[in-house]
């Protein structure tokens, strides 16, 4: 019988991957699966399972939640090096990365994909030891994901980290930022930085249009300072996948970037991997190419 484990969040989105446990159970013990089930009861706790997982033989990896629980998922799998493919069940609140495997968000039509058993390799982002699937950011809206009540998280969903970014607005100033790729160097006042592994990040999924998790490349997105009063028109933008030529934005591909602060005073705290917070700068970012074997729909 082959060995499935199931890693879930109860309380990722709106809770409403615990209305769908039994039939998962159902569903894949009939595919002649034997399960083993983890819920994860705290940020940073799947170390003892991960030790468990790299020393028995599962087939499949499954993890039920939004994107920090993939993170912790990743992060496990690249630390104990453990060669097993994994399956996404979407089940947070803005599911990017299920987005660039293109999963179905329904929940159970998300079982098919696990079933069909299509495996694509994927890349991993590193930024000072810790890995990321999808986005490392820094600045303007970073730390909103950290501070954002999580009732307004899971109530409003993508709604609830814009009415938490404008209120930030008039207390954020511009970082004094040097941008190193293996080309070139660039040195700018910006209000924020994305370096993107696939299209989208936080919800938004038009970030980087042409940007793919198995390409070989990480997607950079600055936005230059500016007056605060345009910001709004540059989101508007932003939302509307309309970004990459404005004279406000950087845009650079490439597979490592480093990210520094040129002037002396402490501007900006700690980044954001996933959603969670990350090291302060400066950051080194690599990129791992078709490192994750997952279950795609792509």
């Amino acid at each position: 019988m082959r060995e499935l484990i199931l890693i879930y969040n109860p309380v990722a989105g709106k809770r409403r991957f615990l209305n769908y446990l039994d039939k998962f159970i159902q569903r894949f013990q009939s595919e002649g699966y034997n399960i083993s089930l983890y819920r994860t009861t705290a940020d940073g706790d799947l170390s003892s399972i991960f030790k468990i997982i790299a020393a028995k033989s599962y087939d499949v990896l499954v993890v039920a939640g939004g994107d920090g629980s993939i993170n912790e998922v990743v992060n496990g799998i690249m630390k104990y090096k453990i060669d097993v493919p994994l399956g996404v069940i979407p089940a947070g609140t803005a599911n990017d990365f299920a987005s660039h495997l293109n999963i179905p968000l329904d929940i159970e039509e998300s079982f098919n994909v696990i079933s069909r058993s299509k495996l694509e390799k994927v890349d991993v982002g590193e930024v000072d030891g810790r890995y990321f699937i999808n986005v490392c950011a820094g600045g303007l809206l970073a730390n909103v994901a950290h501070d954002i009540d999580l009732t307004l998280k899971n109530t409003l969903g993508k709604l609830g980290y814009y009415l938490k970014g404008v209120k930030e607005l008039p207390n954020f100033k511009p970082i004094p930022a040097r941008i190193t790729t293996r080309s070139k160097v660039i040195e700018e006042y910006i209000y924020l930085f994305l370096i993107l592994n696939g299209s989208s990040a936080g919800g938004f999924n038009r970030l980087a249009p042409k940007a793919s998790i198995k390409d070989g490349y990480f997607d950079l997105i600055g936005i230059k300072a500016l007056p605060l009063h345009e910001l709004p028109k540059l989101f508007i933008k932003i939302v509307q996948g309309e970004h990459l030529n404005d004279h406000n934005v950087i845009y650079l591909r490439d597979s490592y970037f480093k990210i520094e602060m040129t002037g002396k005073e402490e501007i900006i705290g700690s980044s954001d991997i996933d959603g969670e917070v990350g090291p302060a700068l400066p950051l080194e970012i690599k990129l791992h190419q078709g490192v994750l074997k997952v279950f795609s729909n792509l």
